[in-house]
C-alpha cells in the first residue's frame, strides 16, 4: 500500500519524473479541493492519506490521523444507536471482503463526541503493477448528510400526511360507489352501471396507491421499529409460501415450497439456516415476491426455495411468468417505477411495492436482486447474513438477558 501511495504522491520537487511530479501534484489538488472526505488506508488498516475535508468533517488533523488504525478514527453507530462491530464496519468489511462496500445507513463519531450521519463508500485496491498482489489497501470517501435526511424527513411527512387525510374521502367516494352498484340499494341501468364499475375500480386503486405512499413514507423515514428475532429461514419460506397456495390455485398455478433435493431429484433433509431479522417484515418481503411472480404469471407455476452461499441466506422465489424486458430490470426497485407493455398494463399497479421490500430488505442488512428473461419468466431474491451455530447460541442468551431485563423495567 505504502509504494501505491508514494507513486500517487511523490515528491514534488523531485528531478529525475517531472511529469511524475506533475502528476502526483494535480492529484493531490484535486484531492485536496474536493468538498467530500477521502481517507486512504493500507492491507492493514491504517491510515496513510486524509484530505482536508475529512479533517473538517472529523475534526481530526490529518497529521494526528496519520498512521493509525482506522477504528480509531472511523466509529459507527447503527440507527438505534449502537456501536457497529467489524462485521457491520464498511471499513473493516471492504478490507476483507475485497468488494466494494457502500453505506447510507450509520453515523459517524466526530473527534468531539458528535454524531454525523454519513453517507459512505469503501473501495479496496489493488496494485496493478504486481499481478500477484490481492488488495492493497482501499480508499474512503464519505460526506455529511444530515441536512439532506432532514429535508427529506420533512417531504416524507409532507407525504405521509397528505396521504393519510386523503384515504378518508377516497374510502367514502368507494364506499358510495359500492352502495350505488348493489341492486339492493339502487338501481341504474347498464351504460351506467359500466361507468360506476370503473369509477369504483379507479377509486379502490387510488387508495391503494395512497396506502403504499405512507408505508414507503415510514419505511423511508426508518419510524418502524424492528422486532429482530432468530429465525428459521426454512420454515419460514415454508410457512409464508403456504399462505398464496389459495391464490395460486385460482389462476390454476402450482405453488410451491422447494426443499433441497439430491441427484436422484428426492426430498433429502432441509438443513437449518438461522438469520436474524424481523419475522412481520420478512413476511412483507418474501409475500410481496411471491404475490406478483403469481400475479405475472398466467401459466406454469412458481417455486420457492432457500439457499446458502456459506455466509449468506437467499431466499429465491422463481416463475415461468412473462419476464421483465432486459432494459427495465436496472431500474425495477426505483419508486414508482412500472414496466410498460403488452403484458403488464392490464394488471396494473402504484409502482411502489418493489422499492419498498428493498428498503425494508436493507434496513435489516439484506440485499435484494431480480434475473428475468422476458418471455419466460423471472427469479427474484432477497438474502441475509447467516448465523453460525455459535452466533445464535449467543445472540439467543442476548435476547434472552434483553428480554428479562425488559420485564423487571415494567
Amino acid at each position: 500500500m505504502g509504494a501505491i501511495f508514494s507513486k500517487l504522491f511523490q515528491d514534488k520537487n523531485a528531478t529525475t519524473q517531472p511529469k511524475a511530479a506533475i502528476d502526483a501534484l494535480k492529484s493531490e489538488i484535486v484531492i485536496n479541493t474536493i468538498s467530500d472526505g477521502i481517507a486512504c488506508v493500507d492491507e492493514r488498516g491504517i491510515l496513510q492519506l486524509f484530505n482536508p475535508a475529512a479533517v473538517a468533517l472529523t475534526g481530526w488533523s490529518a497529521s494526528d490521523a496519520k498512521d493509525l488504525d482506522f477504528h480509531s478514527i472511523f466509529k459507527f453507530f447503527d440507527a438505534t444507536d449502537h456501536a457497529v462491530g467489524d462485521d457491520q464496519n464498511p471499513i473493516a468489511t471492504a478490507l476483507r471482503s475485497g468488494v466494494a462496500v457502500e453505506r447510507r445507513d450509520l453515523t459517524l463519531e466526530t473527534s468531539s463526541k458528535k454524531h454525523l450521519q454519513v453517507s459512505i463508500k469503501v473501495t479496496p485496491i489493488v496494485d496493478a503493477n504486481n499481478q500477484n498482489a490481492t488488495e492493497s489497501g482501499a480508499v474512503i470517501v464519505f460526506r455529511d448528510i444530515s441536512a439532506e435526511l432532514k429535508d427529506r424527513s420533512e417531504q416524507t411527512e409532507f407525504i405521509s400526511t397528505a396521504s393519510h387525510e386523503m384515504r378518508t374521502p377516497v374510502a367514502i367516494i368507494e364506499g358510495y360507489l359500492g352502495m350505488l352498484m348493489n341492486p339492493a340499494t339502487a338501481t341504474i341501468d347498464a351504460r351506467a352501471m359500466s361507468y360506476a364499475e370503473k369509477a369504483h375500480e379507479a377509486s379502490k386503486r387510488l387508495g391503494r396507491l395512497f396506502q403504499d405512499l405512507l408505508d414507503v413514507t415510514k419505511v423511508d423515514d426508518v419510524r418502524e421499529h424492528l422486532e429482530l428475532s432468530l429465525i428459521d429461514a426454512g420454515a419460514a419460506a415454508a410457512q409464508i409460501t403456504d399462505q398464496f397456495q389459495m391464490k395460486a390455485s385460482e389462476k390454476g398455478l402450482k405453488l410451491a415450497y422447494m426443499n433441497q433435493q439430491n441427484g436422484d431429484g428426492i426430498k433429502s433433509l432441509q438443513p437449518v439456516h438461522i438469520i436474524y431479522a424481523d419475522l412481520y417484515q420478512l413476511n412483507e418481503i418474501l409475500g410481496n415476491i411471491i404475490e406478483n411472480a403469481i400475479k405475472y404469471t398466467k401459466q406454469g407455476g412458481v417455486a420457492v426455495s432457500v439457499e446458502s452461499t456459506g455466509s449468506r441466506v437467499r431466499f429465491v422465489v422463481r416463475d415461468t411468468g412473462v419476464g421483465i424486458p432486459a432494459e427495465d430490470v436496472p431500474h425495477l426497485f426505483q419508486k414508482f417505477y412500472r414496466v410498460d407493455n403488452s403484458d403488464t398494463r392490464e394488471i396494473g399497479g402504484t409502482g411502489l411495492g418493489l422499492y419498498l421490500i428493498k428498503k425494508l430488505a436493507e434496513n435489516m442488512g439484506g440485499t435484494i436482486g431480480v434475473e428475468s428473461d422476458y418471455g419466460h419468466g423471472s427469479t427474484f431474491w432477497v438474502e441475509f447474513n447467516e448465523l453460525t451455530r455459535d452466533q445464535a447460541v449467543l445472540k439467543a442468551q442476548e435476547l434472552k438477558k434483553k428480554a428479562e431485563l425488559n420485564s423487571l423495567n415494567l
